[in-house]
């Protein structure tokens, strides 16, 4: 593998791992269209790492208060009624089960890196997914909106009218009164979160599925979306969600990975080295395009373009499939 391939690769990776089309997938695609050389796993574990730097990069106010709020929250009771309390404990809780899943599969699938027909398969159940899971959530919200519609709006005071006016036009949001029924919880150190609409239930499902999203062709990004999306969750919260959940099993993989592979990337030669390094900035770089760009496409849009991408890449596959195989 040449720089050029790496550089592709990394920028690939960066944009597909954030997209619902399954970064995975891609760099299964990818080389078996051009017919490039398969990249080993410490490859992808390395622009894996690059798309976490990302996150973090972006994230990284919400990240330190979360990691606050759950060692604070062992000790100081008041921390405990914290959104970023109960948000780190819903990660923690999501990521469990990608972390069993890829401990006790992670030799198997591996394997499943090299089956591009496998790929096109579950980039079809990628593109279900989406579909479904925004289906699902369009319902839930036109239920709460048809309630909200027929119920009694409680008469509010000039002042309380004025103030709320006042805030709409400056854009001012309230995060302090996000914990309904805990009114007795004077210094709420809820920060800049908001309010959390998950609960262990919902993160544990969500966690499931980026557990499936172990398989190479099914989307992270788009799994956890999409079931998270299926309990009514907000598209902005869920795609949040998503990508603060992509941080522990994406640093946990690249440690797992950098500790079995050390010998073969070190003993590679400068080559290998140049271009993991030049992957990883590629990966970095769009990574943060990409990040940017779905947040702002998500409270204009829904999630459903790219599940028509991922079946027109699965068709193209298989398309090309058949034609190497039978002409």
């Amino acid at each position: 593998m040449n720089i050029i391939q790496s550089i592709i690769l990394g920028i690939i990776q960066g944009i597909t791992e954030f997209f619902p089309v399954s970064s995975s997938g891609h760099m299964v695609i990818l080389p078996y269209l051009f017919s490039w050389d398969y990249q080993p796993l410490y490859f992808t574990v390395t622009v894996h790492f690059a798309t976490l730097a990302s996150v973090v990069t972006i994230f990284y106010r919400d990240i330190y208060e979360i990691l606050k709020a759950l060692v604070l929250g062992i000790f100081k009771r008041d921390w405990r009624n914290t959104n970023n309390f109960r948000l780190g404990i819903f990660l923690i809780v999501a990521t469990i089960p990608a972390a069993i899943v890829g401990f006790l599969l992670d030799d198997y699938v591996e394997n499943l890196f090299s089956e591009p027909l496998i790929v096109a398969v579950c980039l079809i159940i990628t593109a279900l997914f989406l579909v479904s899971g925004e289906f699902r959530g369009r319902r839930i919200e036109a239920t709460r909106n048809l309630q909200l519609e027929y119920t009694p709006e409680i008469k509010k005071s000039p002042v309380n009218s004025d103030k709320e006016a006042e805030e709409k036009l400056t854009g001012k949001i309230d995060l302090n009164d996000i914990s309904a029924g805990n009114e007795d919880h004077k210094n709420n150190k809820d920060d800049k979160a908001g309010k959390v609409n998950f609960n262990l239930f919902i993160a544990l499902i969500t966690g499931i599925g980026q557990a499936v999203a172990i398989l190479p062709g099914i989307s992270r990004s788009g799994t956890t979306i999409s079931f998270a999306r299926f309990f009514g969750i907000s598209r902005d919260e869920a795609v949040r969600f998503s990508f603060l959940l992509s941080v522990p099993i994406i640093f946990g993989s690249f440690i797992l990975e950098l500790f079995r592979s050390s010998d073969v990337i070190f003993s590679g030669g400068l080559e290998v080295v140049q271009g993991l390094i030049a992957a990883f900035i590629s990966s970095y770089l769009a990574g943060l395009f990409a990040i940017k760009f779905i947040v702002k496409i998500v409270k204009r849009r829904n999630l459903n373009v790219f599940a028509i991408y991922c079946t027109c890449l699965a068709v193209v596959v298989f398309v090309f499939y058949i034609i190497n195989r039978f002409m």
